[in-house]
């Protein structure tokens, strides 16, 4: 949409200068306060800005030069700093007058995603000093500890020595196999994220829809974001088709203003949403029977907002779950290097006590 086109030359200089805005959740949390309490946007642009950043008159020019070209509240936050999947909320804020709610409620996501970002680097901080400190040891294993066990081993027998120093290589190379492992699968990852990515949205869907954990979680994301999307709209007093139509103009999730055009085309000849959702099958299971009892109850936009925050919470609970998986795996990686180092030694050692 022409809202949301961006000077380029003003991002690019942006990006080029690398200037970021600091704090930036607490810079949303209160526009959203300073909102509430009758302020315009543009006065709380003015006077919480320049705590959060240094060259506070090269944003002054550049916010300006947005006002002045007519762009909104959704693209000035974009060059703030705020990502996508935030903009999509404030986009519809904008368009259903409440845009003060959704910045509290946007700057609670972007805290929370921020805790999970440091929770979750703490969590990795010490395993991976650990790591890299048995890597090293493994290192040195190799190069003063096998050669040395290799000659004594030669001048007794080979067989002795073609059984036990393979065994003897093999468990010192144990941490490399993992970061083989590791490696491996990021690039596949990254592979296949960019193949993706590449496809059109109709194909993105139909991928992601085949991958079974993958499916469980983009179904989850993509139910959450059209029930609160939509939900929005409704409440704001537009009509369903109304609403669709504006998630299908939007350009900021390409996926949701597909699946909106679906959704628009099968309402259009009178089928109903919950029969439509059901048809589609890109939704969370059961989010059919909830949409069924909000269109008898005559509540519909209400009862997606529910949904949505329930669904907020389940995704919450699932990353919560999730990092706490995930040092004990680790612990469990490094654990296995250290037994791999054990048995390099031992072996060895009783292989030369036979021969003794």
């Amino acid at each position: 949409m022409h809202i949301l086109r961006i000077d380029s030359r003003l991002l690019q200089f942006a990006i080029r200068k690398k200037i970021r805005v600091k704090r930036l959740p607490e810079l949303i949390e209160r526009m959203s306060q300073l909102l509430q309490e009758g302020y315009t946007f543009a006065d709380c642009i003015t006077m919480l800005l320049p705590y959060h950043v240094k060259d506070f008159k090269y944003w002054q020019e550049l916010i300006d030069s947005c006002f002045q070209k007519g762009q909104g509240v959704t693209v000035i936050l974009r060059q703030l700093g705020v990502k996508p999947q935030f903009l999509i909320a404030i986009q519809l804020a904008e368009a259903t007058g409440h845009l003060a709610n959704t910045l509290q409620i946007v700057a609670q996501q972007m805290v929370f995603r921020e805790k999970i970002k440091m929770r979750f680097i703490k969590i990795l901080l010490y395993p991976i000093l650990l790591f890299i400190f048995i890597i090293s040891l493994f290192t040195a294993f190799r190069l003063y500890f096998l050669p040395t066990i290799e000659q004594m081993l030669h001048s007794r027998t080979t067989q002795v020595e073609n059984s036990t120093v393979q065994w003897t290589k093999f468990f010192l190379h144990v941490p490399d196999y993992f970061i083989i492992l590791a490696f491996c699968l990021s690039v596949i990852a990254i592979v296949a994220l960019i193949y993706i990515r590449q496809k059109r949205v109709d194909l993105q869907l139909a991928i992601l829809l085949k991958i079974p954990i993958l499916r469980y979680f983009w179904t989850l994301i993509i139910t959450r974001q059209f029930a609160r999307s939509l939900g929005d709209l409704l409440v704001s007093g537009m009509s369903l088709q109304q609403s669709l139509l504006y998630l299908e103009q939007q350009e900021l999730q390409p996926q949701l203003a597909y699946i909106a055009k679906r959704i628009g085309k099968r309402i259009i000849y009178g089928d109903s949403l919950a029969h439509t959702i059901l048809l589609i099958g890109f939704f969370f299971p059961r989010f059919e029977q909830f949409i069924d009892h909000g269109e008898k109850s005559g509540l519909l936009g209400r009862e997606l907002l529910i949904y949505a925050d329930l669904l907020d919470q389940k995704l919450e609970n699932i990353i919560q779950s999730t990092m706490q998986l995930i040092q004990p795996i680790l612990f469990l990686v490094i654990a296995a290097c250290i037994i791999a180092a054990y048995l390099s030694i031992l072996l060895p050692m009783y292989k030369m006590l036979e021969v003794i």
